[in-house]
């Protein structure tokens, strides 16, 4: 009897051991996991963009062109139909100016070692290569967007303050307008808002919008897009998660 008492005693100690650690590995396998119903993410988000309006006052540079130099300055408005999907409204202005490069095609010298000639046996005195029809820089470009944000987060400098952010994809199409002719294109982008506030946040995006250029080039361009802005939201105060 006395063995029975003590075996007991023993499974009792033993269940209560192995419960508790079956209950936390249970609740570390829980974390993250999506397929529970009800966990969205561990804490709330303490800015929120839901039912927001955000406008967007920026500038930006297409810096892979190598003929032409552009500074652009942009607008965006967009309206957040829920915390990770918003309509977007892109209007950018852009100004170019011609790259060196230009000038330095324009003015090669004929190397008197090896003189040419035309076909009336006249010399040819000037090298130089200009492009016709010179390029066709845009002038404004229209575009509307889908943007998804799936990733939001928190990040610290220094140990001193706390920023939130979340990155965001976009993808849309709009009016390309040149100096000689008028396209329509395609727009993907990459980017992030930085959170200062509750009414602001630095915006950083890339993006890249696809057109067919006019005749006589008749051909694709890939217009690549680094920009940097800041927006400002109404209302004002974001509507806290509970």
């Amino acid at each position: 009897m006395k063995q029975i008492h003590i075996f007991l005693i023993f499974l009792a100690l033993c269940l209560s051991i192995s419960l508790p650690s079956h209950a936390e590995n249970q609740t570390q396998n829980d974390i993250g996991n999506v397929r529970i119903k009800g966990i969205d993410v561990v804490q709330n988000r303490i800015f929120t963009k839901g039912g927001r309006h955000e406008f967007t006052f920026g500038g930006g540079w297409v810096f892979d062109n190598p003929f032409i130099e552009y500074g652009m300055a942009e607008f965006h408005y967009t309206y957040h139909l829920r915390e990770s999907i918003g309509l977007e409204f892109n209007y950018t202005r852009a100004f170019s100016f011609d790259k060196a490069l230009i000038d330095d095609l324009a003015g090669i010298p004929c190397d008197p070692a090896n003189p040419l000639f035309d076909s009336n046996n006249d010399a040819i005195t000037d090298c130089g290569i200009s492009l016709d029809p010179a390029p066709d820089p845009f002038k404004n470009i229209y575009v509307g967007n889908i943007v998804w944000s799936p990733i939001y987060g928190k990040f610290s400098i220094f140990s001193k303050k706390i920023f939130h952010f979340d990155v965001f994809l976009l993808a849309g199409a709009g009016l390309y307008q040149a100096s000689r002719s008028k396209n329509f294109g395609f727009n993907v982008g990459l980017g992030t808002k930085i959170h200062l506030n509750d009414w602001s946040s630095l915006r950083i995006d890339f993006k890249n919008f696809t057109v067919k250029e006019g005749a006589p080039f008749n051909h694709i361009v890939n217009n690549r897009i680094l920009s940097m802005g800041m927006s400002f939201y109404l209302p004002t105060r974001p509507r806290r998660e509970k």
